[in-house]
């Protein structure tokens, strides 16, 4: 396991004891007992049980891994349903992103795009075609 993963273990570790015991019996012992085997012993966490959750600096994937357990053991079924399909919905889209990106089709659009940028010529003025402008141009002559 990651190094990463490991710590996240270790924080989630401590915000499950830090739950309510009516919150951590709905929470499978299989998870717990993998979240517990799966922590690093050497993490030093700065999650402070003293303080509330939502007020401590948490890592981006320890905040994801608490989403997960929200959605698959905390929430109402009604809810659960709702965030699965918000969920499915968000890999639809990446989905067809990525499908849309690497399509065959457009797959040397760009490509193609910089080489035209790239065959842009430009044309320098003489220089004494520049002066004869220039005089041209003073005099009033157009």
């Amino acid at each position: 396991m990651s190094k990463i993963n490991e710590e996240v273990c270790s924080d989630i570790s401590i915000i499950i004891g830090m739950m309510p015991k009516e919150m951590k019996d709905k929470i499978s012992n299989n998870f717990i007992d993998f979240i517990e085997n799966n922590k690093s012993r050497q993490y030093v966490s700065n999650i402070n049980p003293n303080v509330p959750i939502n007020q401590q600096e948490i890592k981006k994937e320890t905040k994801e891994m608490l989403g997960m357990i929200y959605r698959d053991y905390l929430c109402l079924d009604d809810e659960r349903i709702r965030l699965q399909e918000e969920d499915r919905n968000e890999i639809k889209k990446s989905y067809n992103k990525l499908q849309e990106k690497y399509q065959r089709d457009n797959l040397f659009i760009k490509e193609k795009k910089e080489k035209e940028k790239r065959l842009v010529v430009v044309t320098k003025e003489k220089w004494y075609k520049k002066i004869f402008r220039v005089l041209k141009k003073f005099l009033g002559k157009k």
